[in-house]
């Protein structure tokens, strides 16, 4: 019994680590609705010198209108060509930060078992430096026939297991530092607190830091064309289901909606990954949904994905989840001292 538990809570742990830092919250617990994501600048409009050397939007290619998602090619065409723009200002815009959250649930179904977590992150680039922080936390392990009732053993190994804490910063674009650790980082209420004052990581208690090249820590990570990326997903017309963009005048951007198609390439790196941390090779996404918010000078406000997984773990579970993932950007770094890279990098050495 307690070697089919641990299988169990294995699986959880492949399920809620689909992609990159994506979490799950399951249908017990809410996500902490009280964190302001509107501090610190998200979500203002980047100034003229944050949009020195950017790639700006052609508006001739974006003079369509859809406010509901439509199969039609010249929608799609728009949506994949303002998104793929953002993308890729990401690499050339002199300075960003963002603050990120996640959130799903994750189920075993032939053990009637479901584990959820909630997830945290900030990531600054400033010039070829980038610095990036998460965490993810254990909020429910349950049976899933009774959600509403936690089963103090699972949670408490699920915790073990799934709790996390992570850094990882590169000075100069050339070599990467990365420091990870499990539920021995986390302090408690490190959720709720990790965008205070208040102490959420021991970083101590974390692994030993590991240095690498940029290329093998793209490697590790499954990034595309760059590690300051806001995903790795192929995007293009040809991938896309359907798409809808409309204008918001009032506030100068863009938002976009789009359907993944699962059938192509699109999402390659993403099951690569899924699949190499789940020991499984037939673990597919379910469905995927991108939305964005782009500002008219082609830069990203906000970035969501909705997706879900479903497969078999370790050729003898079988599972899914459902996940959802928010990240507010600022790019205006004087009025942003929040996210600033930290100052003290002895930790690399």
């Amino acid at each position: 019994m307690k070697k089919r538990l641990l299988f169990a809570l294995v699986s959880v742990v492949l399920l809620c680590s689909m992609i990159f830092f994506i979490g799950c919250d399951g249908e017990t617990e809410i996500f902490n609705e009280e964190i302001d994501i509107d501090h610190d600048d998200l979500g203002v409009a980047p100034g003229e010198a944050a949009q020195q050397g950017i790639d700006k939007p052609d508006a001739s290619r974006l003079n369509v209108s859809s406010a509901e998602l439509s199969e039609n090619a010249a929608i799609k065409e728009a949506a994949t060509y303002l998104f793929n723009i953002a993308n890729d200002n990401l690499s050339k815009v002199d300075y960003y930060a963002n603050f990120a959250y996640g959130s799903g649930v994750a189920t075993v179904t032939n053990l009637n078992m479901s584990g959820s977590m909630q997830v945290r992150e900030v990531r600054i680039k400033d010039g070829a430096a980038m610095y990036m922080e998460s965490l993810g936390r254990v909020i429910n392990g349950y049976k899933t026939s009774t959600p509403d009732e936690n089963d103090k053993t699972i949670l408490s190994l699920c915790r073990g297991l799934l709790d996390y804490g992570n850094r990882k910063y590169t000075p100069d674009g050339k070599t990467f530092y990365v420091q990870e650790g499990k539920s021995k980082c986390l302090l408690e209420n490190s959720v709720d607190n990790f965008y205070t004052d208040t102490p959420y990581i021991n970083w101590d208690k974390c692994k030993k830091v590991e240095s690498m090249s940029t290329a093998a820590f793209m490697k590790k990570d499954y990034y595309n064309k760059s590690y300051v990326e806001t995903t790795s997903a192929n995007i293009i017309s040809e991938n896309i289901e359907s798409a809808s963009i409309v204008h918001n005048d009032k506030e100068g951007y863009y938002e976009i909606v789009m359907v993944v198609d699962i059938t192509t390439d699109a999402l390659k790196l993403s099951t690569e990954s899924t699949r190499n941390s789940a020991n499984s090779s037939d673990i597919v996404y379910r469905y995927q949904t991108i939305s964005c918010q782009i500002w008219d000078c082609g830069l990203f406000r906000l970035y969501e994905t909705d997706d879900s997984w479903a497969g078999s773990l370790l050729d003898m579970l079988d599972g899914y989840s459902t996940n959802e993932w928010h990240k507010y950007f600022t790019y205006n770094k004087e009025n942003a001292p929040s996210y600033q890279i930290p100052t003290d990098a002895g930790w690399t050495k």
